[in-house]
């Protein structure tokens, strides 16, 4: 039984909140408004996201202590704070990689729009007889 109330509950859906605002924001800006300041503010939510999940790791290995003190189970604590490490290390590492890469990213801009009024044609199968 958990001493923390709807505290953990609250921290979680949070968190999954802010991973998919982050997914889907990068995703726009990385295919529709790539300037530098829309790529600046995501490399900022990014690292900003990363340091969030480092610190909830330091607290839930806080919380790992206090429950081992009151003799209750702390496997739940462990793996989500085991989560949240990899997952501020994933999130460092791509801020690291965007920030190594911005000038080629803001070089070369994706547009989803069509140029030319093509239509799409399936490739043709081979007929095997």
């Amino acid at each position: 039984m958990s001493s923390r109330g709807g505290t953990e509950a609250f921290v979680s859906l949070w968190s999954s909140i802010v991973l998919l605002v982050l997914c889907v924001g990068g995703t726009v800006i990385m295919r529709k408004f790539q300037s530098s300041v829309a790529v600046g503010f995501f490399m900022g939510s990014v690292v900003a996201a990363s340091q969030m999940f480092l610190l909830m790791f330091l607290i839930l290995f806080g919380y790992i202590e206090d429950r081992l003190e009151n003799d209750l189970p702390v496997d739940g604590e462990r793996l989500n704070s085991f989560v949240c490490l990899v997952q501020s290390i994933l999130l460092g590492s791509f801020a690291a990689i965007l920030a190594a890469h911005r000038s080629e990213i803001l070089d070369q801009k994706i547009s989803v729009e069509e140029e030319d009024d093509v239509a799409y044609e399936a490739p043709k199968r081979l007929s095997v007889v």
